[in-house]
């Protein structure tokens, strides 16, 4: 039934994507020690046309580029890749995993995923409040 209201919809969506990079980050710490393992990440969450793909017709989400200087425009959806750009470092034996870089990732991990709880809670209750709830 929320999956008609957009905010429901993206923040669902958000939910499994952190849901997956956690998962992800978790399997590069547990093979912190195994040789030739490659740190690997999920790509970051957009606002595309993939989040609408039960609704033809819809027109896919844009961020607003208003001046020059703003940013350019698997499994259940999610694209897993090798992070090599990203690693801080490669052991002598090919493993690219950092526990301190992984550790990283995984709290804005929960910050990113307490942002989307709190924009889901406020959500539901601007519903309530629209019907007549407490």
């Amino acid at each position: 039934m929320l999956d008609g209201i957009d905010v429901f919809r993206i923040s669902g969506a958000r939910m499994r994507q952190l849901a997956e990079r956690q998962n992800v980050l978790a399997q590069n710490i547990a093979n912190a020690d195994t040789p030739l393992y490659r740190a690997r990440d999920v790509k970051p969450f957009q606002f595309d046309s993939a989040l609408l793909r039960n609704q033809p017709g819809l027109p896919s989400l844009q961020l607003a580029a208003t001046r020059a200087g703003h940013l350019g425009l698997s499994r259940n959806g999610v694209t897993i890749a090798a992070d090599k750009a990203q690693s801080y470092s490669e052991d002598p034996d090919g493993n690219t995993v950092n526990i301190e870089e992984q550790m990283v990732k995984q709290a804005d991990v929960l910050k990113a995923y307490d942002l989307t709880t709190l924009v889901y809670r406020r959500g539901t209750a601007l519903l309530r409040t629209a019907v007549g709830g407490r």
